[in-house]
């Protein structure tokens, strides 16, 4: 499949990402289609990515326990990696126990399953006011909100399968490290570091070689097509239905120019 990112920037478009969220802004200045950006999100970030020999997180769901031989309370939060699809997870310290007395329960007495207490000292507290995302009016409704993160493209110190709580972030990449990534034969006399919130496993042998293992060293090409261990998932490249398309095809065979008809054709 043809090379999406690489197809936009030729056009003239600004593509970035800011606090782990996709931003383009086209050349001919209209307004891209929520739902575009939507379907074509973790394509073009892939794609930046691989280039980059970098990975990054999409959240999934998350569940409450008491972990460790001194079960101590928390929350884990799972994760799919967009360049492998690999399940990681990360864990928060969290109360699971209710704070006053209520009419359904004691204080003390164990919250509804899902439900947990954080407070505003806490790593979690840090790491969501970190993304951007709203507060619920009171921090006993948190679990109400987990589904925001699923727009949130993170990152993190990784061993093993496991995300390090306390580095897990938003992923930034300015228009200018975008472009880098995606058309480095044009930057090649420019020298560049990645952005600090760029973090991979941690720096010992066993995680060098899971580095190698896990398809995230350097590549030379930026389109996906070429990478051995892309991800490819079943849904990931619908499109919105185009009216003047009588006949429209299956996204697998559709060119970039035919996914590009219906961002700039909105």
């Amino acid at each position: 499949m043809e090379c999406l990112a690489t197809k936009l920037l030729s056009r003239g478009d600004a593509v970035s990402i800011e606090r782990g969220q996709l931003v383009i802004q086209p050349a001919s200045g209209k307004p891209v289609p929520p739902d575009w950006i939507s379907t074509n999100r973790a394509r073009l970030c892939r794609e930046a990515l691989i280039s980059l020999g970098m990975d990054a997180f999409e959240y999934t769901d998350y569940s409450t326990g008491h972990y460790g031989k001194t079960r101590s309370a928390g929350i884990t939060l799972r994760f799919v990696s967009l360049v492998n699809g690999e399940s990681v997870y990360a864990v928060f310290n969290a109360d699971l126990t209710r704070q006053r007395n209520t009419a359904a329960a004691k204080a003390g007495a164990l919250l509804p399953k899902g439900q947990f207490r954080i407070g505003k000292r806490s790593h979690f507290y840090k790491f969501w006011m970190g993304t951007g995302l709203p507060f619920p009016r009171r921090l006993s409704a948190m679990h109400d909100y987990m589904g925001k993160l699923r727009c949130v493209m993170l990152t993190g110190l990784l061993t093993d399968d496991r995300i390090n709580a306390g580095s897990l972030a938003p992923i930034s990449l300015t228009a200018e490290q975008f472009r880098k990534a995606i058309l480095p034969d044009k930057f090649r006399t420019i020298s560049g570091q990645l952005p600090d919130n760029f973090r991979t496993r941690a720096p010992d042998k066993e995680n060098a070689t899971a580095h190698a293992v896990r398809g995230l060293q350097p590549i030379s090409t930026t389109c996906v097509s070429n990478h051995e261990n892309k991800l490819i998932r079943k849904d990931e490249y619908k499109t919105a239905s185009i009216t003047d398309l009588p006949i429209p095809k299956p996204p697998q065979e559709q060119s970039v120019d035919e996914w590009l008809e219906a961002y700039s054709s909105t």
